[in-house]
Parts: C-alpha cells; structure tokens; sequence
C-alpha cells in the first residue's frame, strides 16, 4: 500500500493546528470530525488550505451580515468561491467536548466563518451551550434555528390537552387546533371557542372566541418572548440559505401577521399533539 502523500497530511495538520488554536475545547471524536469536515470540503471544492485558513482567521462572512434582518447567508459571504465550502460545514454539528450534546446545524459554520479577533486571538462569534442563547457575538447572544427548528411554549402537548377535555366539554378528546378534517366537523363559532379554550389551556387567558390565525399568532408571540428572555436576537435559516433575523417582539409579530394563513401542515405549522410530553411549537421557516 502506498503511503499517503506528505503534502496532504501537512495540509490536514494545519487544519488541526487551526481548531486547536482556537477551539481547543473540542477534542476526541468530535476533533476528528471536524477537522475531517473542513479539510474533505475544502480538497472537494479545491480551495488552497493555506489560504483557506488565513481567510478564516479574517473572517469570510460580510460584517453587514450580522446587523442584516434578511436576505441569503451565503450572499453574504466575501467571495463567491467560498459558496459551496459554506453550505459542506454549515452541516458540523459536532460536540464541544465528550459531554457536550451535539450543537445545533449552522452554528459552527457561523463560529468558524466568522473570523478570529486578533486583540484577543479567540473567534468572534463563539458558540454557547449554557442555555443562553447558541452563539455569543461581540454585541448579544443569538439563538440559532436551522431549516425547520422549533420555538415552543414550553407545556406538554398532552397536559394541554388534558386541561381542555376538562374545560372544553366537546366528545373528541383528541382535538388539536389547525386540523383540516375539523372544519367540517365543527362550525365555525364552536372552532372558535375550542381554539379559545385551548388557548387558555395553555396559558390560563380568558377569551371567549379566537379564530385559527389568532391562536397561532399568540403561540407565535408566547414562543418568542420565551427565546427573547435567553438571548438577545433570534435567526432563522431555510436549507438554501435564505434567513430571518428578529432581534424584538414587535419585529416577530410584524414579520408573521400576513403570514398565518401560510401556516399549515408538520413543515411550515405547528406541532399539536395531544398524546405526547412535545410542547406546542412552530417549526421556524423563512416565507
């Protein structure tokens, strides 16, 4: 068998070196897969890893990207040749240490793309697992959602609903909002007060009637303030790219207000479930 060649393994070494250097809390299994991610990205895409690695200390993301409410990330990048390096580590999702549960799609992508400060030689952009937030930016923290993460309320589905069968009085102990096949089942009127009812189920409000759009939008508002008390701005990414950053309430509701009716279905809805411990959420996703 022959042996490999010099110039690859020196190659992959000034990977390591890299991770090392500044993120030296990731190590074992979790160092080797992701210095492994970005040398294999790097050779597919026949980017120069010297010069790949003195563009990352510098950072390859635009800085105008980090005050950017929308748009595409990878538009945002400082060369177009770095696109498809981009979208092979947006993908590492490894562990800090050997303890760490995994972080989140995107995250690394975002630390590692983002630049080293050469004051203090750590990155600027750093990732967080302290409930805080997913990264520490210079200025805030930010939670990260990735092509259909979900915001929550944080109450079972199943204890909602145990709370409505009581107050609802309706036979289906298995109603949820948002079901297609209950508007023919139920009219409008009792819709409302069901979704009312559930509403209070899941946060004790008093309202007699709320149509479908209502209900998710005060999820939706619930579901934020929630993330907004962890950290400082919300983004949101689709597969291709394409992101939605809030950094209030208001600019969360303003965003989804014309976007309720588009609300619909287990990808770009909600998740109601009446048997399981899953919280009432939205999957995030950029219209």
């Amino acid at each position: 068998m022959d042996a490999p060649n010099h110039d690859i393994l020196e190659q992959l070494e000034l990977v390591e070196k890299f991770i090392k250097d500044y993120w030296p809390h990731v190590k074992g299994s979790h160092f080797r897969t992701m210095s492994s991610s970005i040398f294999t990205t790097a050779l597919r895409n026949r980017l120069n890893i010297p010069d790949l690695l003195n563009d990352l200390r510098t950072g390859i993301i635009q800085e105008s990207f980090y005050t950017a409410t929308n748009g595409n990330i990878y538009d945002y990048l400082t060369h177009p040749k770095y696109k498809a390096f981009a979208e092979g580590v947006v993908d590492i999702v490894v562990g800090g240490n050997g303890g760490m549960a995994s972080v989140g799609k995107g995250e690394w992508f975002m630390s590692l793309c983002s630049g080293i400060n050469p004051e203090t030689e750590k990155p600027y952009v750093n990732i967080i697992k302290n409930g805080r937030g997913d990264l520490k930016l210079p200025d805030r923290t930010e939670e990260v959602k990735w092509n259909g993460g979900k915001v929550c309320v944080d109450v079972p589905g199943k204890d909602v609903q145990k709370k409505f069968n009581t107050m609802s009085g309706i036979e289906d102990k298995e109603w949820i909002p948002f079901r297609q096949k209950d508007k023919l089942k139920y009219s409008e009127e009792q819709r409302k007060k069901n979704n009312a009812t559930y509403w209070k189920s899941i946060s004790c409000e008093e309202i007699d009637k709320l149509t479908d759009d209502e209900l998710k939008l005060k999820i939706i508002i619930m579901s934020f303030e929630k993330q907004f008390k962890k950290s400082d701005s919300f983004i949101m990414f689709n597969d291709d790219g394409k992101f939605q950053r809030f950094n209030t309430i208001e600019e969360v509701t303003t965003y989804y207000s014309d976007k309720l009716p588009l609300l619909k279905g287990t990808k770009k809805g909600f998740e109601c479930r009446a048997k399981q411990t899953n919280p009432i959420a939205l999957y995030c996703y950029v219209f």
